[in-house]
């Protein structure tokens, strides 16, 4: 079974003195703090072969946009990485430039297309997500394409929950507001808030869909005023061998909620962990990363600088 938050939770405790930091609704902030962690190892621009996924559609000599649903993923498309073409001949071309955010412009011209932009997204995790490709022109024979992308991002919650139903033998379903994307079946979801605590603990997702959550909770009792929250404790799709990146990172985040000094040394020894595993990053997607996490420790030096500076002119 992966690593879940409760594992990076557990390696804070002994760091803070064991301060609760779930004890805010929805398990905050321990899941922010989680989530903002994940959204950038997995956002773009990084590309892990863990996270990757891949769909092909053909091509026509007429039309320049092409919608591609991505239902049958499970709604997952994060960004574009790699797209080809191939011909009826067997012939693979890279298209090198691929757009996630830069339109390209109508073109009725014809000819083998040199980019390719995602021209719309409509739709998201919790609905069908369709993508629309738009080639640079209208392509000039029946082309194979290949999509490899990057898969969307999913995120710990909190996830709101309105009302819970009796147990139905071995489960108890949970209505509200859930994202089927991240709230994975087999993962552990962890539930507080409601009104019975029996309603509440950690339980295995059954099922999920935007309204309605099944978990392996035998003794649920019915309330229909709940004020619960729900979080997907999984750190799914990262491998546990990446631990210690994200245990690091979350300490410091941890640290730097409490105003804590130390959140330096960890969120480096979060980036070195990363900088060790970066085997295959490029150094725009390295040099991203690093940005990021070090940017964090500059506005707090700053914050920090500031009201130093604001106490010292004060006469303190």
């Amino acid at each position: 079974m992966a690593l879940t938050l409760q594992n990076s939770i557990n390696f804070a405790g002994p760091y803070i003195d064991y301060i609760p930091i779930t004890a805010g609704f929805g398990q905050e902030p321990a899941v922010s703090i989680a989530s903002n962690i994940r959204n950038v190892l997995l956002g773009p621009p990084m590309g892990w072969p863990f996270n990757r996924n891949e769909i092909t559609f053909v091509t026509t000599t007429t039309n320049q946009d092409y919608a591609q649903s991505f239902a049958s993923n499970g709604n997952d498309f994060g960004y574009a990485e790699r797209i080809t073409l191939t011909s009826d001949t067997g012939e693979i071309f890279e298209i090198k430039d691929v757009y996630n955010n830069q339109a390209l412009p109508k073109s009725s011209e014809q000819g083998r297309p040199s980019s390719v932009s995602i021209h719309k997204i409509a739709g998201t995790s919790t609905a069908t997500q369709t993508i629309t490709f738009r080639f640079s022109v209208v392509p000039n024979a029946i082309y194979t394409v290949s999509v490899v992308y990057q898969k969307l991002v999913a995120q710990f919650g909190p996830y709101s929950i309105t009302s819970v139903a009796n147990h139905a033998g071995p489960n108890t379903t949970y209505t509200g507001v859930f994202d089927p994307y991240s709230l994975t079946v087999g993962d552990v979801a962890v539930i507080t808030g409601c009104t019975n605590s029996v309603n509440n603990g950690s339980f295995s997702i059954v099922s999920v869909t935007t309204t309605s959550l099944v978990v392996a909770n035998g003794a649920g009792v019915s309330e229909s005023t709940s004020s619960g929250f729900v979080a997907d404790y999984s750190w799914n799709p990262i491998p546990d061998q990446y631990s210690d990146i994200y245990n690091n990172l979350f300490l410091s985040g941890v640290l730097s909620f409490l105003e804590d000094p130390r959140e330096t040394l960890y969120r480096q020894r979060g980036i070195a962990a990363f900088l060790s595993k970066s085997s295959g990053l490029s150094d725009l997607q390295k040099n991203w990363f690093l940005e990021q996490w070090l940017q964090r420790g500059k506005q707090r030096q700053s914050a920090s600088g500031m009201e130093q500076l604001g106490t010292t002119g004060r006469g303190v």
